[in-house]
């Protein structure tokens, strides 16, 4: 992927062409044995942070870096919140879409931009992005970005303008998708609001639009081969020809996109939906100043974010990284500027709700 930007609607443009409370001082409260001046805890997601960054960054720093992996923004809101105000992580890796849990949680660090001197050579759109934002500041360095998209193989579909087609009966037995995501897709697809946030205050409206995506889902439900959950499982079933369409995520699909699949992934007319992840720093992290030194160093230069993209797939949010990438690099990642306009942004708004009624749907799709 080449450049992001938000427009006006806040919506996501994939890439084109002050600290928290101290740690009390040893005499009252001994610090645990992670917290140490030569040491930075960092939860994440896998081929987030490049290997060949950490090493250079802990040789040229001193700073021993622990990855903890994690496949799951709940299961980090969990750790942060059962460890209260010890936590044993420094950092984790929050989508914007979830702050709102978090912060309001108290599990975060407002980000300080002035600890952070390479702040500069984050992509302008990033650095006050209203979605970064909460309560007038910003939360989290935005690292990675994607979207949902259809996925296609082109020698068996041809150049698909709708969602219409993962209904097509020509393809029966040929799509898969992630039930939860796709639902969304599906509201949207039927015209309702699949981010929840008009609904706010509005439950009855809600459901009744929830419920009319997964009756959609349940009456094609011939359609799938199989409900999928990880981004490996898509790969693997787009490689061994089980299917031949599908929703994905941008950065599985870019994957095989630069691996020389017959793979395309575009926004179809209807719209789509994108987030970004970001690295925080957590409320009473030990080791914050650490944190910090990490942070300046991704931005340090667009190589960290071309590898960064190169590995996960995402696009980083780095100004400079199209001209560190490849060709075909580029080419997996790109998207016509109609389409990049049709991808609306993952709003904090109304989650408890979309997250209750798309759950329960999801569960009543997978069990008819």
């Amino acid at each position: 992927m080449t450049k992001l930007v938000l427009n006006r609607r806040n919506t996501l443009q994939l890439l084109g062409g002050s600290a928290g409370a101290l740690a009390l001082p040893y005499i009252i409260r001994p610090l645990p044995s992670w917290a140490q001046s030569n040491v930075l805890n960092v939860t994440t997601y896998d081929k987030f942070l490049p290997q060949e960054f950490l090493d250079k960054f802990q040789k040229d720093s001193g700073i021993k870096v622990n990855v903890r992996l994690t496949d799951d923004q709940g299961k980090q809101y969990n750790l942060l919140a059962a460890e209260g105000a010890n936590p044993s992580t420094d950092m984790v890796t929050v989508a914007g879409h979830r702050y709102s849990q978090f912060i309001s949680s108290n599990l975060l660090q407002a980000l300080d931009t002035g600890k952070i001197p390479n702040w500069k050579n984050l992509n302008p759109a990033y650095q006050n992005a209203p979605w970064a934002q909460v309560d007038g500041k910003l939360w989290g360095l935005p690292i990675l970005a994607g979207y949902e998209g259809l996925a296609v193989n082109t020698n068996y579909v041809k150049d698909p303008q709708s969602w219409d087609v993962m209904f097509d009966p020509q393809f029966k037995g040929l799509t898969s998708y992630i039930v939860s995501d796709f639902m969304t897709i599906t509201m949207q697809y039927l015209g309702f609001d699949g981010d929840f946030v008009s609904y706010t205050d509005k439950p009855e409206e809600a459901l009744k639009a929830t419920n009319a995506a997964r009756d959609h889902l349940i009456k094609h439900k011939d359609m799938v081969r199989k409900y999928y959950d990880a981004g490996s499982e898509v790969q693997q079933m787009f490689i061994n020809e089980d299917i031949y369409l599908g929703h994905a995520w941008s950065g599985p699909a870019a994957k095989l996109i630069a691996d020389g699949h017959p793979i395309k992934l575009s926004v179809p007319k209807e719209g789509t939906y994108g987030f970004c992840y970001t690295l925080n720093v957590v409320n009473n992290a030990p080791n914050a100043e650490n944190a910090y030194k990490l942070l300046d160093a991704i931005l340090a230069t667009p190589e960290v974010g071309a590898s960064m993209q190169r590995q996960s797939g995402f696009a980083s949010t780095i100004s400079g990284v199209p001209e560190a990438l490849t060709d075909i690099e580029r080419a997996a990642g790109t998207l016509p500027q109609e389409q990049v306009e049709r991808i609306v942004f993952f709003s904090p708004v109304n989650r408890d709700m979309k997250n209750e009624m798309i759950d329960k749907a999801t569960a009543e799709v997978k069990a008819a």
